[in-house]
């Protein structure tokens, strides 16, 4: 929670002008995977979805009722999923522990869960490999084709 709040009140600062290169440097990646994260943005004007992005995140039980109400209904629905349904957080990323998987768990019971040891919040980066063969074997193994 402390992170996402961190992040929100990044946001709110520095709006549409969020220096995302500069942030990632925090994160262990090299300087060409870093250009790849912004690339999307090229300038400002690129990055509103980016500043909106947490204000649609309900941090208190007031105030965005038309979201919480959506975020309540999405909830509803997913309940109801019964497809197959592959879950991979990180171990030690900031949204892969604690509250966001278990809600995600809570959402699908009948989920796998693997967790992805060591990956840290951009697991995709550090554990792609490991992510591919997950959802290879998920995808093979759910497949209408085989």
């Amino acid at each position: 929670m402390f992170h996402f709040i961190t992040w929100s009140a990044v946001i709110f600062v520095c709006q549409t002008h969020l220096p995302l290169g500069y942030l990632l440097g925090y994160a262990s990646i090299d300087s060409k995977t870093r250009k790849g994260y912004t690339a999307p943005f090229p300038n400002y004007r690129y990055k509103a979805g980016v500043a909106r992005w947490p204000q649609l995140v309900p941090m208190l039980p007031w105030g965005n009722e038309r979201i919480i109400e959506d975020m309540r209904s999405t909830k509803r629905f997913l309940r109801t999923w019964d497809k197959p349904v592959l879950l991979l957080f990180s171990d030690d990323g900031i949204s892969g522990s604690g509250a966001s998987k278990e809600l995600f768990k809570s959402l699908f019971p009948h989920g796998e869960d693997i967790p992805i040891r060591g990956g840290g919040h951009l697991y995709q980066e550090f554990k792609g490999e490991e992510l591919a063969e997950h959802l290879t074997r998920f995808l093979r193994k759910h497949s209408a084709v085989k």
